[in-house]
């Protein structure tokens, strides 16, 4: 099994519910262990967001891909630093 694992893309979108928080730019979701662990990490630029629709709970990373769309919980409020984003993210949505 891999070790790491990192996903790339040029677009996606934050969701809360039907709403967009944000659109992030040059994302990646990158899977790795930390202490044993299976930790999914999500990193991009933020284009535009909501600061307020950005701090609900049950928000959602989506991003189009060939046949379909990724989609990562968050389980954890964004970290912004700047227009750069960090946020822990659950397993992939089937």
């Amino acid at each position: 099994m891999f070790r790491e694992l990192a996903i790339r893309g040029p677009s996606g979108a934050i969701l809360w519910g039907y709403r967009t928080a944000a659109i992030v730019d040059r994302w990646t979701v990158k899977r790795s262990r930390v202490q044993g662990a299976r930790v999914w990490t999500l990193t991009g630029t933020v284009a535009h967001a909501s600061p307020f629709e950005l701090r609900q709970t049950g928000l959602h990373f989506s991003a189009p891909r060939q046949g379909g769309f990724f989609l990562w919980p968050l389980l954890e409020a964004p970290r912004l630093d700047g227009a750069r984003l960090t946020v822990t993210v659950g397993p992939p949505e089937q």
